[in-house]
């Protein structure tokens, strides 16, 4: 098989592959990506193609975990041979660090991924099922999702997502993290936006009206996540 170059996307590499070698499946964070969630750890042209086959596979930029699939778990995507959307959520699960996991867990409930079904799916194990039960497709972005772990894991009751708070005048704001009965929410400041001075002015009249109509806003800058 002609290797595709590693300057190539990494859908691109996948479809190759994927159309090449018929027992080769598409898998975990590859899968992911490829059903549109944002998971990867590196540049896609360093991101190995991942794949799950009943036998080892010596193809260079690929990775492969021994497996076989159950045919109901296998699809068809953007030309791509892949998991189906659920048994990526699982693998994803399964194999990830926790806090990437619900990332990823997340950004597929949002595509649709129905969780509960996957909490009563045959053979599922329990500690899966912990980590069902934390997406959330209101999450807006990886960090939101690793943020909302932390202060779970810290011990406090799990934050809504998006809540919608009025501020007068048919005004309203939408929260990233909080608990609506105390009135207290947590947002994240990604680095890299709301830099400019218009920006930052924005961001202090709207949590100067939220406070005004009661709430406590507690920001967490982008560079102590998932240090503390």
């Amino acid at each position: 098989m002609q290797q595709p170059s590693r300057t190539a996307s990494l859908i691109v590499r996948a479809a190759r592959i994927t159309r090449a070698v018929p027992q080769a499946v598409v898998c975990r964070r590859t899968a992911a990506h490829i059903w549109g969630a944002s998971v990867l750890t590196a540049p896609q042209a360093d991101w190995p193609v991942e794949l799950a086959a009943p036998a080892h596979l010596a193809l260079p930029g690929c990775v492969t975990y021994l497996t076989s699939l159950p045919g109901a778990d296998v699809t068809a995507h953007k030309g791509v041979r892949l998991t189906t959307m659920e048994r990526t959520a699982l693998d994803c699960a399964r194999w990830l660090p926790r806090m990437d996991a619900v990332a990823v867990l997340d950004q597929l409930a949002r595509k649709g991924v129905d969780m509960d079904a996957l909490w009563h799916r045959p053979l599922t194990p329990w500690h899966l099922r912990d980590l069902l039960t934390l997406a959330d497709p209101g999450a807006r972005s990886p960090r939101e999702s690793w943020l909302r772990v932390i202060l779970v894991d810290g011990g406090l009751p799990r934050p809504a997502a998006q809540i919608r708070a009025e501020l007068g005048d048919g005004r309203l704001a939408y929260l990233d993290l909080g608990w609506e009965e105390f009135k207290v929410a947590v947002e994240y400041d990604g680095q890299g936006h709301h830099t400019s001075p218009a920006d930052q002015r924005h961001d202090g009249d709207r949590r100067e009206d939220l406070r005004r109509s009661g709430w406590r806003v507690i920001i967490v800058r982008g560079d102590v996540i998932p240090g503390r």
